[in-house]
C-alpha cells in the first residue's frame, strides 16, 4: 500500500476489565495518551458516551481513580444496531510526589477526558540566570 492510498478505519473492541469489582454490570478501561510537559503531565482518556455529568475523579492517598457511568437506552427506545454496550469506565493510576495534587484539575470535551497534573514546585525545570563576574 502507497502512502497515498486511505485506509479503512477499523472498529476495535473497547477492553473489558476482568478484575473482581464490587461495580454492577459491564466496565470498560478506558484507552489513554499521557504526556509530560515542562510543568505538567497530562493524561487524555478516551471515554465515549460519557459526560462530565457522569464522570466521577478521585484522588486519594496517591491513587487517582477515574470512573464514568454510560448513558443507559431510554426505556422508549428500540436499539437496532449498536457498537457501544451499556455499562461503565473505570481506571486507577498511582502518581508520584512529583504531582501537585491540590493544583489537578479536569475537562470533558467530545468524550475525552483532560487530566491536567502540574508537577511540585520542586520538580519543575528551573532557569537559572549566570551572572557577569
Amino acid at each position: 500500500m502507497t502512502t497515498n492510498e486511505s485506509r479503512e478505519i477499523q472498529p476495535r473492541e473497547k477492553e473489558v476489565l476482568l478484575t473482581e469489582d464490587p461495580r454492577t454490570g459491564v466496565v470498560f478501561r478506558p484507552d489513554v495518551d499521557i504526556l509530560e510537559q515542562s510543568d505538567a503531565f497530562v493524561i487524555y482518556a478516551d471515554m465515549p458516551g460519557a459526560s462530565e455529568e457522569t464522570v466521577d475523579i478521585q484522588l486519594e492517598k496517591g491513587v487517582l481513580s477515574l470512573h464514568a457511568r454510560l448513558a443507559q437506552t431510554p426505556p422508549n427506545v428500540r436499539t437496532l444496531y449498536a457498537e457501544y454496550r451499556d455499562g461503565s469506565y473505570f481506571r486507577e493510576f498511582r502518581l508520584s510526589e512529583d504531582i501537585d495534587a491540590a493544583g489537578v484539575s479536569a475537562r470533558m470535551k467530545d468524550g475525552v477526558l483532560e487530566l491536567r497534573l502540574p508537577k511540585s514546585a520542586e520538580k519543575k525545570p528551573r532557569r537559572i540566570e549566570v551572572q557577569a563576574a
